[in-house]
Formats: C-alpha cells, structure tokens, sequence
C-alpha cells in the first residue's frame, strides 16, 4: 500500500483516483451507488452489518477480490446459499439477501447481517453482471454519525483526509 493505506494498484485518469468505475457506500443512509466508466448504473437501499450485535460493516476502500455465482456463506452459526457474491473485506461483501423483504432505513441497527453488504436480489444481480475483481468499493458513515464503537473504521483517517491526501 501507499503512504495513505491505498493499494497502489488505483488507476488514475487525471479526473479522479478511481477511473471512474466504483461503488460507492453511505452507510448513514443505507444506501449504494455503483458507477461504471463515469456513469451511474444503478443505485439501491441495502442493509449492512448489525450494530446490535457489534457486527457493523468495515469502513474504507476495499476492491472487489473476485465474484462467485452460486456460493455458500458459512459463519460460525450460519451457512446460507447466496446467487451473486462479491467479497471484498476478511468475509464481508455484496450479496442478494432473498430472505429479506424490506431495506435501508435503521435495519442494521437491530436486524442487519454479519458484515456484509445485503442487497435485492435483482440489485446484486445487476451487479454481479457489471462488476470485474478489483473495482473499489469505497463504504463509509457521513461525518458525526459512526457508530461509538472504533472498530468500525479501518483505521484513524476519514474519507475526507484520504480525499485530500490523494489530491
């Protein structure tokens, strides 16, 4: 990694460090945007790890490490087949969640997943079918509203630091 904890890998195209193909998360908002060639894709609710249970996804930036379809996500007390999965962090990544009927809003306060990023089957889908191992997903909490707990951040720098750091 860099001197800012970035893979070096990171192409840059002089508009910005990420080459304009990403999926970006705000998990305030339970929310995703996926950008492809500059482009909005497409934009979905999600759920993302239970804070109840001190189980909040990883913030950061993290690529895609490859994509497998179907698979099977086995956890300690779980093991649930998934059709599209993308992981990008020890465990955690994109997937469908067919079991649930509702998303965003403060699910992951109380009901939210392991770590990983829930999605509508037809979202990961859609995913899945535009996505390459090594495109960024860059997740983070809108200022002043990270959980109390420091582990949800990878480390001690903010999105808007690693932003300007880059430059």
């Amino acid at each position: 990694t860099n001197d800012y904890g970035n893979p070096y890998y990171y192409k840059r195209n002089g508009t910005d460090d990420l080459a304009g193909t990403y999926v970006e998360v705000d998990l305030t908002k339970q929310h995703l945007w996926y950008y492809k060639d500059g482009s909005l894709l497409l934009e979905s609710d999600l759920v993302s790890g239970d804070l109840s249970k001190n189980q909040g996804t990883m913030t950061g930036i993290f690529p895609v490490a490859y994509k497998e379809s179907p698979s099977t996500l086995v956890g300690a007390n779980y093991s649930t087949k998934v059709q599209y999965w993308m992981p990008f962090y020890e465990g955690e990544g994109l997937h469908d969640a067919w079991w649930r009927t509702a998303f965003g809003g403060e699910i992951y306060k109380t009901n939210g997943s392991n770590g990983c990023l829930n999605l509508p089957s037809n979202v990961a889908q859609s995913i899945y079918e535009n996505i390459d191992a090594g495109v960024p997903i860059v997740i983070y909490y809108e200022p002043g509203t990270e959980p109390a707990d420091s582990t949800y951040a990878s480390d001690s720098t903010t999105m808007a630091d690693n932003a300007a750091a880059a430059g």
